[in-house]
């Protein structure tokens, strides 16, 4: 296990010496006072996951605004551009763990590869990113950033950190299930159903009520209330997260991709595309090939030597 601390407030780990490198890296901070921005940045393949424990903080992908509290956890995808914009990092303590998408065909932490995709593929198609009362998570966290004794035998310090590890990956889950189960009434889930099934169909709100047995009046209220959206925005929002994935899986052209995500037009796409990811359907290809971007792009990185901290002024 390497451990970096790069000052007395923030502590950051990965698990390379027990051969866990799906992990890219654990880590905390404890601020006593605010820091600079973060960056706009992202980490290919990588997905991030970060749990406030006190404070506030404020965070965007893409363009979209997201404000914690304590408690709060958010998920942020492999390619997605973040950063706190010219918000501080403040003062509060919050926790973060990188997870390493896994490859095809390969093993993730002990589990086959079926068992790893069960496991982290619903981190992909969650309908919202952000999380209340995730506290549960804080003593995981704890445990995996305490020192290992030099006593204890390299076999089960790394079985221990292996357990803790997919402890953590469960209880993520197990939250992101929670909020779903919790907040959606059949009606509701029978919607969402039917838009993961035709959401590349021309879709009405009439149509949508009638595949969930229920009417239009009661979907509109209840599916804004219980998803945090609209269904014609979850729609457009569900579309473009599949064309995410087309665009870094498949060499599709983006006019042929507009057209299966049920666009009329490709300019259409394009501009629902950059609203809500913060780039152009190329752009977004190319940064999630590593390619740089022409239009301002954002640092790229991931692992424990990577901070995109803008510099700190010093205090007076």
């Amino acid at each position: 296990m390497n451990t970096v601390a790069t000052s007395t407030d923030r502590v950051m780990l990965d698990f390379s010496d027990y051969g866990l490198a799906e992990i890219r890296m654990v880590g905390r901070y404890d601020y006593t006072h605010a820091h600079p921005p973060l960056r706009k940045h992202l980490h290919q393949e990588v997905f991030e996951v970060c749990v406030l424990q006190r404070g506030t903080q404020t965070y965007f992908i893409g363009n979209e605004r997201f404000d914690l509290s304590a408690g709060d956890m958010i998920i942020i995808h492999p390619g997605e551009a973040h950063g706190t914009d010219t918000e501080p990092e403040n003062r509060g303590r919050l926790y973060w763990v990188q997870i390493q998408r896994p490859a095809r065909n390969r093993s993730f932490l002990g589990l086959s590869p079926r068992t790893a995709r069960q496991l982290l593929e619903p981190l992909t198609y969650l309908p919202c990113r952000q999380f209340h009362n995730c506290d549960v998570l804080f003593r995981t966290f704890e445990h995996l950033l305490s020192p290992v004794s030099p006593a204890t035998p390299k076999a089960l310090a790394k079985a221990s950190v292996q357990n803790l590890l997919l402890r953590l990956l469960l209880d993520i889950q197990s939250l992101t299930l929670r909020k779903v189960q919790q907040a959606c009434s059949p009606g509701v889930k029978l919607a969402l159903q039917h838009l993961d099934t035709h959401c590349g169909d021309h879709l009405t709100i009439a149509q949508l009520a009638s595949a969930a047995g229920t009417s239009e009046s009661y979907l509109k209220a209840h599916f804004k209330r219980e998803v945090g959206m609209t269904p014609m925005e979850y729609l457009m929002w569900l579309r473009i997260e599949k064309a995410k994935r087309a665009l870094r899986e498949s060499d599709i052209l983006v006019t042929e991709l507009s057209l299966h995500s049920g666009f009329a037009t490709s300019q259409h796409f394009a501009t629902v595309f950059k609203r809500l990811t913060g780039h152009s359907p190329r752009d977004y290809r190319r940064l999630a090939g590593g390619e740089p971007s022409v239009d301002n792009p954002p640092i790229s990185g991931k692992g424990i030597l990577f901070h995109p901290a803008v510099a700190e002024r010093p205090r007076k």
